[in-house]
């Protein structure tokens, strides 16, 4: 490797990591996500991102933003020293874009061989390395979305069929699923990955060399409702969704494929928030619940009846099969028994509505949170006079959030592919769940932090965690039952594994129920789920500080309805 080159990865790396402090402090002064792809790979949205960073006249930021623009044109500079260099033909944007693609793939080989020299055996790993540059040509060349068949990408013994096929929702198809599949793939030890576009925008195939043979892996986004039709029909073999699964999708589905809700089945492969999202001039901040239920409607036709301008509201919406959709009916229309008003503008795609409410003064739309670009977010409450929580990770993780949801992947009980098992795991792996996060996403690998306000709890409580950090988990549990759901049972392996990783310190456990019937009895219920958590936690070896009950203290959402009682029936973990 040149010296030139040794200069330019060293830049490459370092400058990561100060975008990766501006998103890290960013988010903690400018209380909004910042998903670390679009801060790497988005120069328009960097820039203005940079901009934001100095309007909050913060010293630790405004030299950050400092030292990155230093590290920019050192970059530029480094990848075009030499005679070639003609900077009179190409402008500065052109030139930045230009190294902004060597600083991602330059990033993105190094992490890959970083990553899988640590996590493969050690052969494995050095025949990832050597084989890293041409596995990213024949990706290059995929990208170009041809329709020719993936043989023509790689040499080998075409499959006859794919290793397995996995249908569903757009929002994780898009890009979390391609992207899971292709480090499988390489944890697997292939090499030549490809992605190939196929019939349609929502259509991958991504295929590899595996042991002299070309295999792929089928992928189909049209939809969360497509992922439970594909695995009656047979044409899928493991479904994607947004949203849970429906209770006649279950019943529909039980005698051919079995209860499709148990742990194995239903699988949480990470977390997304409902971003509510507005022109970024919109003066209005936070919305709640029944107001969102009044605008979606048409009932509130007009920012100046909600306090903002006199400028009538256009609303922008997700199309009928999407999962994005589904989690906004059920988490906000259905409850009120309203509907979408036919004014509504629906797009297939999260990016086009979030730029095209970016564009529109009067627009208001919902999306994943990874597709909020250059929208304004939103704090949403559960009811008028609640607290107006932001959807942050942290929010989303413990599900405080009002409009937090799960992403699942759906894997029969009979006929199970092996593969898709594998793959499956895969992703709920603390590496699969590295890849949801940096996708945008939330992943469930626990962290610790704080709670959006500490005032939102009863006093005893606030006085048993003084000096504890809350953990980025809520237990909950069936309907109608205190036994665990599919999420908190695999949970409860991630915590003794952070709890190993973090002793001594000292877990406390903290109960609470909706506000349903009577004050005494919701006590004594709040302290069994909490009791529930515990009991598990001692079977593992893990002996909690505390396990308490609070009641009906603290509530989340209102307990009005069925969705809000279930958020509000909940364990909280937290860590002294």
């Amino acid at each position: 490797m040149s010296p030139k080159s040794h200069k330019q990865i060293h830049y490459n790396v370092a400058l990561v990591d100060k975008l990766w402090n501006l998103k890290r402090l960013c988010e903690a002064h400018l209380k909004m996500h910042i998903p670390l792809n679009m801060v790497l790979k988005d120069e328009e949205y960097r820039a203005e991102l940079l901009e934001k960073a100095l309007s909050t006249e913060n010293s630790e930021l405004t030299q950050l933003v400092w030292d990155i623009r230093q590290m920019e044109d050192a970059i530029v500079s480094a990848s075009h020293e030499g005679k070639s260099f003609k900077p009179k033909k190409k402008s500065r944007k052109g030139i930045r874009l230009h190294y902004w693609g060597l600083v991602t793939s330059g990033l993105l080989l190094f992490l890959c061989g970083y990553l899988f020299r640590a996590f493969l055996p050690l052969d494995a790993g050095q025949v990832f390395i050597g084989q890293a540059v041409a596995g990213s040509q024949v990706q290059a060349t995929a990208n170009t979305h041809t329709n020719k068949p993936a043989s023509t990408f790689v040499a080998g013994e075409r499959a006859q069929g794919p290793l397995f096929r996995i249908h569903g929702s757009n929002t994780l198809g898009e890009k979390l699923a391609p992207r899971l599949v292709e480090s499988w793939l390489m944890a697997k030890g292939a090499t030549n990955i490809a992605t190939e576009q196929g019939a349609t925008a929502t259509e991958k195939m991504i295929s590899a060399h595996i042991n002299g043979r070309v295999e792929y892996v089928e992928i189909h986004a049209h939809g969360s409702s497509t992922a439970f039709t594909d695995l009656m029909s047979g044409k899928a073999d493991m479904g994607m969704s947004s949203r849970r699964i429906k209770l006649q999708e279950r019943e529909l589905l039980m005698e051919k494929l079995g209860d499709l809700t148990e742990q194995g089945s239903e699988q949480i492969v990470g977390l997304d928030g409902l971003a509510i999202v507005t022109h970024p001039a919109n003066p209005i901040s936070n919305l709640s619940l029944p107001q969102l239920v009044n605008i979606f409607s048409g009932k509130v036709n007009n920012w100046s009846q909600l306090g903002g301008k006199n400028l009538p509201i256009q609303l922008y919406a997700r199309d009928e099969a999407s999962g994005t959709w589904d989690s906004f009916k059920s988490l906000v229309l259905d409850p009120a028994q309203a509907s979408l008003s036919p004014t509504a503008q629906r797009f297939e795609s999260s990016t086009q509505l979030s730029d095209s409410v970016a564009k529109d003064e009067g627009g208001i739309g919902f999306i994943g949170l990874p597709y909020v670009r250059r929208a304004k977010l939103l704090s949403i409450s559960s009811a008028e006079g609640s607290t107006a929580i932001m959807p942050t990770h942290f929010t989303i993780s413990t599900e405080d959030y009002p409009l937090a949801r799960r992403l699942y992947f759906y894997l029969p009980q009979h006929n199970l592919h092996a593969e898709a098992e594998e793959f499956a795991k895969f992703s709920n792996s603390e590496r699969g769940q590295g890849i949801v996060e940096d996708i945008g996403f939330i992943s469930q690998n626990i962290k610790a932090g704080q709670p959006f306000a500490n005032n939102f709890y009863p006093p005893e409580m606030r006085d048993l965690t003084l000096r504890s950090q809350r953990l980025s988990i809520n237990f909950r549990f069936k309907d109608g039952s205190d036994q665990l759901d599919s999420k908190s049972l695999s949970d409860l392996e991630r915590l003794v594994k952070y709890v190993e990783v973090n002793a001594p310190k000292r877990l406390q456990l903290f109960g609470f129920s909706d506000s349903e019937g009577d004050k005494h009895e919701n006590l004594a219920l709040s302290l069994r789920r909490a009791k529930v958590v515990e009991d598990h936690l001692i079977k593992r070896g893990i002996y909690p500080l505390v396990a308490k009950g609070m009641g009906d203290e603290a509530p989340l959402a209102s307990s009005d309805t069925e969705a809000g009682r279930h958020i509000n029936r909940r364990v909280e973990v937290w860590i002294l």
